[in-house]
């Protein structure tokens, strides 16, 4: 069963071999899920072409949420209250609307979105 959202920061911790997010996802990889949105933040970066295969093949041992039309209304919602950025807030808003826990370094980048935040630097895992 999914359990957790990881933010982008998470994945890009991980392949840059931070102890951290490399136990975390070891542990919980069955039950972490990644947005569309983190998908292509992490692909924009320029890979050699043997390692964008294995950044894929990582990226696609997790399920992947699609952006839909139901978290598209969610974030428009939230951006016109809180002025969330965009990118941030599709994945927050994915992360509400399938009742996951948001896994991000970066607590401040989703205040006030009324989501359940684990922050695995500093909040007992």
């Amino acid at each position: 069963m999914i359990k957790y959202l990881l933010d982008t920061n998470i994945i890009i911790y991980y392949l840059n071999d931070n102890k951290t997010a490399m136990e975390f996802i070891e542990n919980h990889l069955q039950s972490s899920a990644i947005s569309s949105i983190t998908y292509l933040e992490v692909l924009v970066f320029s890979y050699e072409e043997d390692e964008d295969k294995k950044v894929r093949d990582f990226l696609e041992l997790f399920t992947i949420y699609d952006v839909d039309r139901k978290i598209i209304n969610r974030a428009i919602k939230t951006y016109r209250n809180k002025k969330v950025k965009m990118a941030d807030n599709l994945i927050g808003s994915t992360a509400k609307e399938h009742n996951l826990t948001l896994v991000t370094r970066n607590v401040n980048d989703f205040q006030n979105m009324n989501i359940d935040i684990l922050n695995i630097y500093t909040d007992n895992k």
